[in-house]
């Protein structure tokens, strides 16, 4: 064999080294002069069971070192003769098993090596928002922070990262580091679950054998309470809220929220394209500013689309979203959009929904000029117009007061000194924790109670604030046939939550594969009337204009 043969042999033999002792030990050995890496690997072999043989009087002709390199060697090869023999004698609920490490043995390299980094590029390909990834990331790196800074020095054993953790780990992770922030029970399991996710697609990957959190999060959900504890506000104060709005923009961005529990990106990210009203005005605007509709929507009048899952920062409309136009839109005004049926939602307008459209699209500022025209579009006049950000919709809706239609005003307005009923002093209660939780003013005298829980503070927890997810809980709460506190309609669950909201659709169901295939259904009749039929309305007009199913058909 040639000189080449034999170092490429080595050196492949160091590449393949398993444990990670070794390997350590051979980058170090490979810092003393006139050690290659044949002969790293060699002394690597030894360990544990042969590293006697070092100490031969045969063993500096083996190596061909001098006396004092060999010192040095053994100076090194003790130290890791050492953590051997530590990790040997770990904590016995360490000790892998044959099974495990045969497992370990199977699984990729990088994965083993690289966990973190791994999950979140499968993650990514699973179509995961980068907003997502970056919250699922840093809950896993702060458990690993929390693995080898309070776990490695509390026990005898080596603690290398994440690989090692048991169920006691996580459980002791979810008592002293998570309930100690004061986070919700719902914030706790949610954490949770994306260690859960984790340490479940590194058993997938055999990088472990087992899920250290399937216990301790079952255990977690079976005694406490995960529901987001919203605040409790009856139908007639949301009609009241509704009502109480000035401007166009601010009632129709707020409806599509509790039409369809959209999110609010996924309103910034509205398109005039995405839109299709079969009323004069929408015809003029769409006329005016050269749009051609989505084939998507083209022949389903009073519908709207809302785009497929996408990032932030992303072209819009792209390869996989028909239309005409040249170029899209770089989309960072919001986070991206969440929406999880393939080929985004077509969803059908309700008469006051599409009477709210055609309102504001009368004072919508113009956008000519651009390629891509925002449905929701602010600036004008010396302002070219433009699509609103996050923080522009906040502060015009909920954060800052100055503006006419914050709901900081409406809760300022809201407030009550006397009690309607017999003129007492009432007393003002901020439920966090209750069966009802919100604002409500209670009365002493003849204990009646009034809520007023569509309230922003800064003091507030985020629950019981009302910002725009609100919306997407009412909508969901207003219309589950199995709560119909709020509101007598419902609307099926598999047209709510996956043809509506747009959650996964994936639950292993044959028939609800068969059902959510469009190519199967009519929609008319198998989405636009049910949900028609369960909508609830907040009597904002008068006469609104009938929508298609709702009084006239096309």
């Amino acid at each position: 064999m040639s000189n080449t043969d034999e170092n490429d042999k080595n050196v492949n033999r160091f590449v393949t080294l398993e444990s990670e002792e070794s390997r350590e030990l051979v980058e170090e050995l490979l810092e003393i002069e006139k050690v290659d890496e044949k002969t790293a690997c060699k002394i690597a072999d030894l360990l544990p069971a042969d590293r006697d043989k070092l100490r031969s009087v045969h063993a500096k002709e083996r190596y061909s070192l001098s006396g004092n390199e060999l010192d040095e060697i053994l100076d090194v090869v003790a130290k890791y003769v050492r953590l051997a023999k530590k990790r040997d004698e770990r904590d016995l609920d360490r000790v892998n098993t044959q099974v495990r490490e045969e497992r370990r043995q199977e699984a990729t390299k990088k994965w083993r090596l690289q966990p973190i980094k791994k999950f979140r590029e499968a993650k990514k390909k699973d179509g995961r928002l980068d907003h997502d990834l970056n919250d699922m990331e840093r809950g896993i790196r702060r458990f690993e922070d929390f693995l080898l800074g309070g776990i490695d020095a509390d026990t005898e054993s080596r603690i290398l990262g994440v690989r090692d953790a048991i169920d006691k780990d996580i459980e002791k992770f979810r008592d002293e580091v998570l309930k100690d922030s004061d986070l919700r029970n719902s914030t706790i399991a949610h954490r949770l679950g994306y260690l859960n996710q984790f340490y479940n697609e590194l058993d997938a990957k055999y990088a472990v054998a087992g899920n250290p959190v399937t216990e301790p999060l079952a255990d977690f959900r079976d005694n406490h309470d995960t529901d987001a504890k919203r605040p409790h506000i009856p139908f007639d104060r949301m009609q009241v809220f509704l009502n109480w709005l000035t401007h166009p923009f601010s009632r129709c961005f707020w409806l599509a929220g509790f039409k369809h529990g959209t999110r609010a990106s996924e309103v910034i990210n509205y398109d005039l394209r995405c839109l299709h009203i079969d009323h004069p005005i929408f015809w003029k605007i769409i006329d005016e500013h050269d749009v051609t509709l989505d084939p998507r929507i083209r022949d389903k009048p009073d519908t709207i689309l809302v785009y497929e899952e996408f990032n932030k920062g992303d072209e819009i409309p792209n390869e996989d979203t028909p239309g005409p136009e040249t170029e899209g839109e770089i989309r960072n005004k919001a986070a991206g959009n969440k929406r999880k049926e393939e080929g985004g939602s077509v969803l059908p307008l309700d008469s006051e929904f599409k009477t709210a459209l055609i309102e504001y699209l009368l004072v919508r500022p113009p956008t000519y000029g651009r390629t891509i025209h925002p449905l929701f579009a602010i600036g004008g006049n010396k302002n070219v117009a433009r699509r609103p950000d996050y923080n522009t919709i906040a502060q015009r809706l909920w954060t800052r007061k100055s503006y006419e239609d914050s709901i900081q005003r409406f809760s300022e307005q809201e407030a009550m000194e006397k009690c309607p009923t017999c003129g007492e002093t009432l007393i003002e209660e901020n439920l966090a924790n209750a069966e009802e939780t919100g604002r409500r003013f209670r009365c002493r005298h003849c204990t009646n109670q009034f809520w007023r829980s569509i309230h922003w503070d800064t003091g507030l927890d985020t629950e019981q604030k009302v910002t725009f997810h609100e919306a997407r809980h009412y909508f969901t709460n207003g219309h589950d046939p199995r709560a119909t506190k709020l509101h007598d309609g419902a609307i099926p669950d598999k047209i709510r939550k996956k043809r509506i909201r747009g959650d996964s659709d994936n639950d292993g169901d044959t028939e609800d594969g068969t059902y959510k295939d469009k190519n199967y259904e009519n929609y008319d009749g198998d989405i636009r009337q049910p949900y028609l039929d369960g909508i609830y309305k907040f009597n904002i007009y008068d006469d609104p204009i009938p929508a298609v199913g709702e009084g006239w058909d096309v």
